[in-house]
């Protein structure tokens, strides 16, 4: 192979690795990231928030994530039934790093210790459950607990 085909075969790879590193990052899990408010003693968000219109049907979430210029991780708040939530803090439990979600599992980019959708531990080396957060429901709003 002479250079000028060597490099004509270079230019064409780095632009196909380009090529798939962008389809790769298009099929990638968007998070969503709902409104909310901090009320009080309580972190509120709307129950439409899980509602998605996709082509004129509305389609419901399984989880949102929330996140409050006051707090220093988001909470990852799932909808466990029609009156039902979960919400846990997104602070792994083992050195600290802030959790990915990815559907219903939240995970580790340090360490990678994974936790399920309830906050716990699937795999170490974090040992502690994730925070948890009481939420009840009213008229249509989620309240997060606090403290």
């Amino acid at each position: 192979m002479d250079r000028k085909d060597f490099i004509k075969s270079c230019g064409m790879i780095c632009a196909g690795g380009v090529g798939i590193a962008a389809l790769l990052q298009s099929c990638a899990t968007s998070q969503y990231f709902a409104s909310s408010e901090i009320s009080g003693n309580y972190l509120t968000v709307r129950e439409t928030e899980f509602t998605v219109d996709k082509n004129g049907l509305a389609v419901d979430r399984r989880y949102v994530l929330v996140r409050s210029e006051k707090l220093n991780f988001p909470i990852y708040l799932y909808k466990v039934n029609a009156q039902e939530y979960s919400a846990v803090w997104m602070e792994c439990t083992h050195q600290g790093a802030e959790l990915s979600a990815h559907g219903e599992q939240l995970s580790c980019p340090a360490h990678g210790s994974e936790f399920d959708k309830f906050g716990h531990v699937v795999q170490g080396p974090a040992q502690s459950n994730l925070r948890k957060f009481k939420t009840l429901v009213e008229d249509g709003i989620i309240k997060i607990q606090l403290s």
